[in-house]
């Protein structure tokens, strides 16, 4: 086991049926230098709908044996299905609240030659990503970022639930998964029907078609938030939301969210392949979301040149000096942060066609205001070279232009008017020897 930290509990279902869910955590774990080795003896953990409504004792008994394995090899849990943590999690709770129960575990267990002391933790892949390893510690290993994409988080039923059990996050308003997503550039985004279950419990039961409410109840409202995919950890979820919709589209619905496990958006994130991450084993079609994120990518790696999106993201957030720019106060259309956000969207392209990128007059009141000694201005002058680069300005910006290559200057010098005041003539200015050295500046950046 050398210097692991965790043992890694991947329960029954990803093992047997989503294989590539074990492979792209695997490789994400490795990448973010995770310390976990796979111990022997463990079994189902079990799942507790069906076995702790069936005998009670028999999966506390169950659950507190894979809580001694880990804990006789003196390691940690951590597990990424949301049913094997609420299992363990719930029952390792229970035993540290009832020593009657835990004496009567430990007398059982006794016939196998095993005791449960209470000293193993159990914590789910997302508590673990956020609390250890962090947000900043993934951002900060960010190859290709999903900015401007339009992430759904679907926690699960038994990531954050029962409270009294679990506590890591909020059980109605969790915020750690989010906080994960948009370590990798994207948008969170808020929804009515985020904690409401997908509906695999009802599958289970053989409630095939009330089942499928509930999972196309919260696709239908994604499909109207207008998101790029889904995310999730929990491999029932998966197999609801990815499985199920790809029957439902066989049978002529209009379903069409891309559904991804966070492991496999980090792994993208961080520069792995579709086929490393086995991404072809989904059977919902993923090429929307990747068609829609190379685009963006596009753009933002160009505005990553001159901007620092995090910074961006902050500005956009605070959006305090606003009311303090002097052409938002005049010109009704021109409002800056709403235009800030369009940029943290995507809209990039839009943008740089648009007039109201040039309503920024670069005044710097804004970056005098700003704590951060950012200012808003920084945003809109980016956003105006990359326009000018592909040839996009109002008809006087460009005449300057041409007048400066030209001349070296932005007007030429009225002589008349000047000797009429008794003004000498200018000496000659060196607008050809200027002409001739920024189109060698020119000619060596094309050669780059």
């Amino acid at each position: 086991m050398g210097s692991a930290k965790y043992a890694f509990f991947w329960g029954c279902t990803i093992p047997a049926r989503l294989p590539f869910m074990e492979k792209s955590t695997r490789l994400v774990m490795d990448a973010l230098e995770v310390k976990y080795t796979d111990l022997a003896g463990f079994t189902c953990c079990p799942e507790k709908s069906l076995f702790e409504t069936y005998n009670e004792r028999q999966w506390l008994l169950t659950a507190a044996r894979n809580l001694a394995v880990a804990e006789q090899a003196g390691l940690d849990i951590v597990a990424a299905c949301n049913g094997c943590y609420g299992t363990l999690k719930s029952v390792a709770n229970r035993l540290d609240l009832e020593p009657a129960t835990k004496e009567w575990v430990n007398r059982s267990l006794a016939a196998i030659g095993m005791e449960y002391k209470g000293l193993v933790r159990v914590r789910h892949l997302v508590e673990l990503l956020h609390d250890e390893v962090g947000p900043a510690g993934i951002r900060a290993r960010v190859e290709k970022p999903l900015s401007g994409m339009r992430i759904a988080v679907h926690p699960g039923c038994h990531m954050v639930r029962p409270s009294s059990a679990i506590h890591f996050d909020d059980p109605l308003h969790p915020v750690k998964f989010d906080a994960l997503v948009e370590a990798l550039g994207a948008e969170s985004v808020s929804y009515h029907t985020k904690m409401m279950c997908c509906g695999g419990a009802l599958s289970n039961v053989g409630e095939l078609e009330d089942s499928m409410a509930l999972t196309r109840k919260k696709l239908l409202e994604l499909q109207r938030v207008g998101v790029d995919a889904m995310t999730l950890f929990c491999p029932a979820c998966f197999m609801q939301f990815d499985q199920k919709q790809y029957m439902a589209q066989r049978q002529g619905e209009h379903l069409h969210i891309p559904v991804f496990t966070y492991p496999e958006l980090v792994g993208l994130a961080l520069g792995l392949s579709p086929a490393e991450l086995g991404l072809g084993n989904h059977r919902v079609d993923t090429a929307p979301f990747f068609k829609t994120w190379e685009e963006k990518l596009t753009h933002f790696m160009e505005v990553r040149r001159h901007l620092d999106l995090a910074s961006v993201r902050r500005c956009y957030e605070c959006g305090a000096c606003v009311a303090d720019c002097p052409v938002a106060e005049i010109v009704d259309q021109f409002n800056p942060n709403e235009l800030i956000g369009r940029l943290l969207d995507g809209k990039i392209e839009e943008l740089l066609k648009s007039k109201a990128i040039w309503y920024c007059v670069e005044c710097h009141t804004c970056y005098e205001l700003c704590p951060q000694k950012f200012g808003m201005e920084k945003v809109f002058t980016a956003l105006k070279h990359l326009a000018m680069e592909q040839g996009l300005m109002p008809p006087p910006v460009k005449g300057g232009l041409d007048m400066f290559f030209k001349t070296g200057r932005l007007g030429a010098p009225d002589e008349r008017n000047r000797k009429k005041l008794g003004l000498e003539p200018l000496p000659p200015g060196g607008g050809e020897e200027l002409a001739r050295l920024l189109a060698g500046l020119r000619e060596a950046r094309d050669e780059e």
